[in-house]
């Protein structure tokens, strides 16, 4: 939930009980799963785009599995929903393209009340329409805990280690693995100067640190990716004679 901006980072003394009270409605608030939505809207059916919207879920929604698929390219959600009874279809197929292509994603299967599915191994849940948005609010819920042990928060500043997407206030981008690595270490170590060695030991896994401009080269990616203006960086900053640090 984006209670505050970044004004904190440039309001006079009273920005620290802001940032209190943003740490406080964080751990009492769960960060919500991303989810994919697979949803047609047709007149008379039923469909959860909105009620999940309305309870605080991130949705993104697309009109049919092929079009999800694209959508993966820059996108990797915490669930797949599919509201296969909206598509007019038992969903199998759509559900196969997705555990093939994210295995470790839960799929939640929506089908019409007389579709006689009840076991799909590309499945995780199936649910019989009608039912609640509360019902599917529950299902998600199921799969909170494995999702809040993936995320790790500091302040504004958000990295779903499963999904290798960082969300930055109101901006979210996707990390290739090295860089996921790379800010987990960083977040890890919050305000911490970290020296340049230690760094390229934990993000590469080696012992060999007599060439570390490789590290230079990942930090100025990282900053494009989270700074406003890396050039003049207030996140990931230079610590001289030392190496780096996140200024959390």
């Amino acid at each position: 939930m984006r209670l505050f901006t970044r004004d904190y980072r440039e309001s006079d003394g009273k920005a620290d009980v802001r940032l209190i009270k943003w740490e406080e409605d964080v751990s009492q608030e769960p960060q919500q799963q991303t989810i994919l939505l697979i949803e047609k809207h047709r007149k008379l059916e039923i469909c959860f785009k909105d009620a999940l919207l309305r309870k605080g879920y991130p949705v993104l929604q697309v009109n049919s599995g092929g079009e999800g698929l694209v959508k993966l390219n820059g996108y990797l959600p915490d669930v797949i929903v599919i509201n296969a009874a909206s598509l007019r279809t038992n969903g199998l197929r759509i559900c196969s393209w997705y555990h093939n292509r994210l295995p470790n994603t839960p799929v939640i299967l929506i089908v019409a009340e007389d579709e006689p599915i009840a076991d799909a191994d590309s499945v995780d849940v199936i649910m019989h329409l009608p039912f609640t948005v509360q019902k599917l609010v529950n299902r998600l819920r199921s799969f909170q805990q494995t999702f809040n042990e993936d995320v790790l928060v500091r302040g504004p500043l958000q990295l779903n280690q499963k999904t290798r997407m960082v969300t930055y206030f109101d901006k979210t981008s996707y990390l290739r693995p090295r860089l996921s690595r790379l800010l987990k270490v960083f977040m890890e170590n919050s305000s911490k100067p970290l020296p340049r060695e230690e760094l390229f030991k934990r993000v590469w896994e080696t012992d060999y640190t007599e060439d570390t401009r490789t590290l230079d080269v990942h930090i100025s990616w990282l900053r494009k990716v989270l700074e406003d203006d890396p050039t003049n960086p207030q996140l990931i900053k230079t610590v001289r004679g030392v190496g780096y640090k996140l200024d959390l």
